[in-house]
């Protein structure tokens, strides 16, 4: 990170909330660059709309729906200066339809079809829950969300990898029960496959990942004990796009799993 890009950040930043001043019009004065990438402060107190826009380039002129870093009440996040070849930036992107045109379920539709259903399994999409989970682990699961953990998780295997085609498996239990109670834990896994470029010192990686969420519907009612219905799974799938440009140097790089994230 350019440290004299960083510091004038912090100056206009602290003359906006002195002053007033907007950020972008006090970086413009002193020749800082017209684009930035959005840091959060990675904790539970982020909102999701800017934890969304963790890692992402934008520019001054174009702001993001939210607004700009230090904007919004309250707001802690920090626009760092964008220099191509000196400032990192890694970012998960969507590229499955995550909409359902189906009635989305709630708690009675599951314990219905545990009655009911003969045990088929469901799909997220059929029941309307797609978006929702595939939301909840991307941004709000813990203090970070699980899109910020996976490219600590993927610039070090980049690392590992050094040059060239590479992939990343990962898999892990997570609690979905703010989408709704009856999903209690399910497991997400999925594999990232791409490539990295050596660049200096910054390494340039670009791939997709696949995403399988998987839980198993059953004992409704919390007895320990099957009551008259048949268990069913509950399955789904989405896939994203990441880019990356992070430091070789992962003591050095925001995105580490090991320490410097």
């Amino acid at each position: 990170m350019n440290m004299y890009h960083t510091d004038a950040y912090r100056a206009a930043f602290i003359a906006y909330l002195r002053k007033g001043t907007p950020i972008r019009l006090l970086l413009k004065e002193i020749g800082a660059t017209g684009q930035y990438v959005w840091r959060t402060q990675h904790d539970e107190r982020v909102r999701t709309s800017h934890r969304v826009n963790d890692g992402r380039i934008f520019s001054w002129s174009d702001p993001p729906p939210s607004g700009h870093p230090g904007e919004d009440y309250n707001c802690r996040c920090e626009a760092v200066p964008y220099i191509s070849g000196e400032t990192e930036f890694a970012f998960h992107e969507f590229s499955t339809g995550l909409a359902s045109s189906t009635d989305r379920w709630t708690d009675t539709d599951f314990v219905n079809h545990y009655y009911f259903g003969g045990g088929r399994p469901v799909d997220l999409l059929e029941i309307g829950h797609l978006r929702e989970i595939a939301e909840q682990y991307a941004w709000n699961d813990g203090a970070q969300g699980a899109f910020r953990r996976l490219a600590d998780q993927i610039a070090d295997a980049a690392r590992r990898a050094e040059s060239g085609a590479f992939s990343y498996d990962f898999e892990a239990v997570y609690d979905f029960r703010s989408v709704e109670f009856s999903h209690g834990d399910g497991v997400v896994r999925g594999v990232f496959t791409g490539a990295v470029d050596s660049r200096g010192a910054i390494l340039q990686i670009r791939g997709a990942t696949g995403f399988e969420f998987s839980d198993r519907f059953e004992d409704p009612l919390g007895l320990g004990i099957e009551t008259g219905g048949t268990p069913y799974a509950i399955t789904g799938s989405w896939a994203a796009t990441f880019s990356a440009e992070v430091f070789k140097d992962a003591g050095q790089s925001e995105y580490s799993a090991k320490g410097g994230g």
